[in-house]
C-alpha cells in the first residue's frame, strides 16, 4: 500500500464542489465548521475540531422535488448498510420515504409525485399510474 497517493484531478474537482456546497455547515455540538471526510462507507461531514469534538453527520444531497406530505425538500440518504433511499428533510416530523428515485415532473393525471420504478418505467406514488419511458 502506497501511503503517499495523491487524489486524481477529477476527484479534486468533485471535492472542491462538495466543499463549496457544504462550506457553511456548522457543528451542532461546538459550532465549529464541518469538513468533508472520506471513510470506508463513503463521504460524510465531520467536525473540524476533532479530536476535541467527535460529531459527524452523513452527507445528504437535496433534490429539486418537494415532499408530497409536507412540501419540504426531498434528500438522498443511505441506510446503515449503504442502500440509497429518498426521504423528507423534515424527518422525524414527516415520515415520507421511498426507495425509488423521485422525478421532477408531477403526474399528468393527479399532479402527485412520480418515481423511477424501473429503468424504463415511471410510476405515480399517489394514483399508481405507470408510464413507459
Amino acid at each position: 500500500d502506497c501511503k503517499n497517493a495523491k487524489p486524481m484531478k477529477e476527484d479534486r474537482a468533485k471535492e472542491e464542489k462538495l466543499q463549496k456546497e457544504f462550506k457553511n455547515e456548522k457543528c451542532e455540538k461546538c459550532s465549529s465548521p464541518m469538513v468533508i471526510k472520506n471513510g470506508r462507507f463513503g463521504e460524510f461531514l465531520a467536525c473540524s475540531a476533532y479530536p476535541d469534538c467527535k460529531n459527524t453527520r452523513p452527507l445528504t444531497h437535496s433534490l429539486k422535488v418537494k415532499c408530497p406530505k409536507c412540501e419540504g425538500p426531498l434528500v438522498e440518504k443511505r441506510t446503515k448498510r449503504g442502500k440509497v433511499f429518498y426521504g423528507c428533510s423534515n424527518y422525524p416530523k414527516c415520515d415520507f420515504a421511498t426507495w425509488s428515485k423521485p422525478l421532477d415532473d408531477p403526474c399528468p393525471v393527479c399532479k402527485g409525485l412520480q418515481v423511477q420504478a424501473k429503468k424504463d418505467l415511471v410510476k405515480c406514488e399517489q394514483c399508481g399510474k405507470e408510464t413507459e419511458v
